[in-house]
C-alpha cells in the first residue's frame, strides 16, 4: 500500500479536457451531482480545485458557489487545498472533485474540508480506482506518467476509512467505468451494465457523498442513590 503522502512532484490537471475520456468522466459525475445536490441545504459550497470548478450543483438550493484553486478555469478566487483560506464550519458543502488524486497529502486535503465544514455539512469527492482498469494503465511504465494514470489513485474504501477516522457518516457512494473507461460502443454500454450488477469493487472511478457527524456529549451522571441517614447514631429520634 502505498503512503498517503509523498515528496513527487505531480502533473495536476486545470481542466477535464486535459484528460483522455475526461469530458465523459466529468458526465458521469455531474449526474450523480444532478442527482443528489437536491439534497444540499445551505448558505455556502465550496468546490476544491479546477475539476470541481467545472462541474455544476445547479440543483442544490446552495446559491452562493465559490470555485477555488490554484490555477484553472471558472475559479471565482484562489487557494491551496492543503490550506484553505476559509473560516471553520462556514461552508454547508464541499466538492472535491478528483483533488486527492493529484494531491501530495491527502489527508490533509481532507482535514481542511473537515475543517471548514458546518456540523452535518456534505462532502462530495471522486477519484479513480487503482483496483480497475485505470489502475492497471497506473502500473505500466508507458502509461504511468501519463494523465489520468500519473493520478495516485487510492482505493474507495481507504478513502472510506480515511472519511470515518474524520466522523464522517458516508451517505452514498457509486461507481462507474468498467469498459476501459467509457461505454464508447455497444459492447461497452453491455459492460457497463453488467458491472454496475456484479464487478463494482472493479469501477474505475468512484463517487461518494458524505456528511460530518458532531455528537454532544452527555455527561455520565452517578447513579440514584438513597439520601444518606442524617441523624447519627445516639441522637434522639423523634417517635410515632
Amino acid at each position: 500500500m502505498q503512503l498517503a503522502r509523498t515528496e513527487q512532484q505531480l502533473e495536476i490537471p486545470t481542466s477535464w479536457a486535459e484528460i483522455p475520456l475526461g469530458d465523459w468522466v466529468a458526465a458521469e459525475i455531474q449526474e450523480r451531482l444532478d442527482s443528489w445536490c437536491p439534497q444540499l441545504f445551505g448558505y455556502h459550497l465550496l468546490k476544491v480545485g479546477s475539476l470541481s470548478a467545472e462541474l455544476s450543483c445547479g440543483h442544490s438550493s446552495i446559491r452562493h458557489q465559490i470555485g477555488m484553486a490554484g490555477q484553472g478555469r471558472l475559479l471565482d478566487c484562489r487557494g491551496d487545498p492543503l490550506a484553505l483560506p476559509v473560516r471553520g464550519g462556514s461552508v454547508d458543502a464541499c466538492l472535491l472533485a478528483h483533488v486527492l488524486d493529484f494531491s501530495v497529502d491527502p489527508h490533509q486535503v481532507l482535514r481542511e474540508a473537515e475543517r471548514v465544514l458546518t456540523d452535518d455539512g456534505w462532502l462530495i469527492l471522486s477519484g479513480y480506482n487503482p483496483l480497475s482498469l485505470a489502475g492497471l494503465g497506473h502500473l505500466l511504465p508507458g502509461l504511468s506518467r501519463r494523465l489520468p494514470w500519473s493520478a495516485r489513485m487510492f482505493s474507495p474504501a481507504r478513502v472510506t476509512d480515511w472519511l470515518q477516522l474524520l466522523g464522517f457518516e458516508v451517505m452514498f457512494d457509486d461507481r462507474f467505468g468498467y469498459a476501459m473507461m467509457g461505454p464508447r460502443s455497444r459492447i461497452g454500454w453491455w459492460r457497463e451494465s453488467l458491472g454496475r450488477d456484479y464487478l463494482r469493487p472493479f469501477a474505475s472511478v468512484y463517487v461518494i457523498a458524505a456528511r460530518k457527524r458532531r455528537y454532544p456529549l452527555i455527561p455520565v451522571r452517578r447513579p440514584w442513590q438513597l439520601a444518606k441517614q442524617v441523624t447519627a447514631p445516639g441522637m434522639a429520634r423523634q417517635g410515632w
